[in-house]
């Protein structure tokens, strides 16, 4: 075979383009055997028979629907499945059942057909007495300093067929409740109270914009139910002192016997006013709670702060978690019995001179912050967060940083991992004098000052 010569005028992929169409096919490369040469078609992925399926045990689904537990789009598409994976679906899906004047019929119906199937599966129940009101009752009894245009001139009717004691009743066939939520009800009483005692799994109990005729209404209805562990009070009144409920209710056999107003409490929030009278109804038991978490704000009588520190004394150490939220009344307040207390946060806390009430002690302005952490006496404090509001920039100056940095340097705040300090409008010079006049927590990386 003669010897073809490579042009000189002929690039090289021009040349190799010549030879490529000289080949034969038996000098190609072989493709490989392992590549697959094109897709598979959709329409040979065909789902399994149902004869195969059927052999499955039910185990095995289960195992698949538990891994996508976090996706409640795949949850509620495999619970129309089939009526075998619709209890298996609804173990991971807890639904909240939101009940108000426009849906009371409907929920009643639903309650009451035999082919119900939500009752292992609902877990959060919120009855709404009202719709479109403003969540703020307490503004009905707020200062006079307030604008009259932002208080409501009388509560609202409640409305005429939607009573929570009726509602309460069709839902006791849904055992396994845990978190119960009553908002925006005027003038109840404690009918309700009986039907609490049906859900026995019931451990958070929230009431926000309520009205109760009586303290004692209120009483019965938060104390019903012994297993409650998280009670929040949001924005609730009463009418005038009561020794018994109104309407000629008369006090359960169980609470007027017990020694503990709420013996598995172990979380209190309260939002509102007259607090006093529900801090001096605990400590009117032989025993109180043993609380770990408590979230205070809105104190703004003298009667209610001495409530508020009978109560934290009496908790002792077994007290875990502090919040305080506009504590104008916080030199009433005494925190060296709770010993036991691993982090404190206390927003709101005005710094500079203020109109005090006649009668009332007189205290240096500003010495709030030294105040509070020389009365921490916890060693197993990890966490202070502290809001402080300037009247003045000046008013900065009436802290004795120095005093503070030698309160922080005591053994008991050895194992204190955060010391925060937030400042609205706060200046470049506050935070170099603060991080200047607390050098041993800054050089240990644990404080934080932030604007805000």
């Amino acid at each position: 075979m003669a010897i073809q010569p490579f042009p000189s005028t002929m690039s090289f992929d021009e040349h190799h383009e010549n030879c490529s169409d000289l080949e034969s096919p038996r000098c190609r490369p072989r493709k490989s055997i392992l590549k697959m040469q094109k897709r598979p078609s959709i329409a040979t992925l065909r789902p399994l028979t149902r004869v195969i399926t059927d052999r499955f045990p039910l185990e095995l689904f289960r195992i698949v629907i538990e891994c996508a537990q976090q996706d409640r789009a795949t949850l509620a598409a495999c619970s129309l499945v089939c009526r075998a994976w619709l209890p298996i679906s609804r173990e991971h899906f807890h639904p909240r059942i939101t009940v108000h004047p426009g849906n009371a019929v409907r929920f009643m119906d639903i309650m009451s057909s035999p082919l119900m199937t939500l009752q292992t599966s609902i877990r959060h129940l919120v009855i709404q007495k009202q719709q479109a009101v403003v969540d703020h009752f307490f503004l009905l009894h707020s200062p006079a300093n307030i604008p009259v245009s932002a208080k409501p001139n009388q509560p609202p009717k409640p409305h005429p067929s939607f009573e929570v004691s009726h509602i309460l009743a069709k839902a006791a066939s849904l055992p396994y409740i845990t978190k119960l939520t009553l908002q925006k009800g005027y003038g109840e009483s404690s009918a309700m109270a009986h039907h609490l005692r049906e859900f026995l799994y019931l451990e958070e109990l929230e009431i926000r914009s309520f009205e109760f005729t009586s303290f004692a209404d209120l009483a019965a209805v938060i104390s019903a139910q012994q297993n409650v562990r998280r009670l929040a009070l949001t924005d609730v009144a009463w009418g005038a002192k009561s020794l018994t409920p109104a309407h000629g209710t008369a006090l359960p056999t169980h609470q007027a016997t017990q020694t503990c107003a709420l013996p598995n409490l172990r979380r209190l929030e309260l939002f509102m006013e007259r607090q006093g009278e529900l801090f001096n109804w605990i400590l009117g038991k032989p025993s109180i709670p043993p609380v770990e978490y408590v979230e205070l704000g809105g104190i703004t009588e003298v009667d209610d702060a001495i409530a508020v520190s009978r109560f934290l004394r009496g908790l002792g150490p077994v007290l875990k978690h502090l919040r305080l939220y506009s504590p104008s009344r916080i030199s009433q307040v005494n925190l060296v019995h709770n010993t036991g207390l691993q982090s404190l946060k206390i927003s709101h806390l005005h710094i500079g001179q203020h109109d005090r009430k006649e009668g009332e002690r007189a205290t240096s302005a500003g010495d709030e912050v030294c105040t509070i952490l020389s009365q921490l006496c916890s060693p197993h404090i990890t966490a202070i967060s502290l809001q402080l509001l300037f009247n003045e920039p000046e008013c900065f100056a009436f802290i004795d940083w120095g005093q503070v940095a030698r309160t922080l340097a005591l053994p008991r705040y050895q194992n204190l991992q955060l010391m925060e300090l937030r400042i609205p409008r706060l200046k470049r010079w506050m935070a170099t004098t603060i991080m200047r006049t607390l050098p041993s927590i800054a050089s240990r990386g644990i404080l934080s000052v932030a604007n805000g």
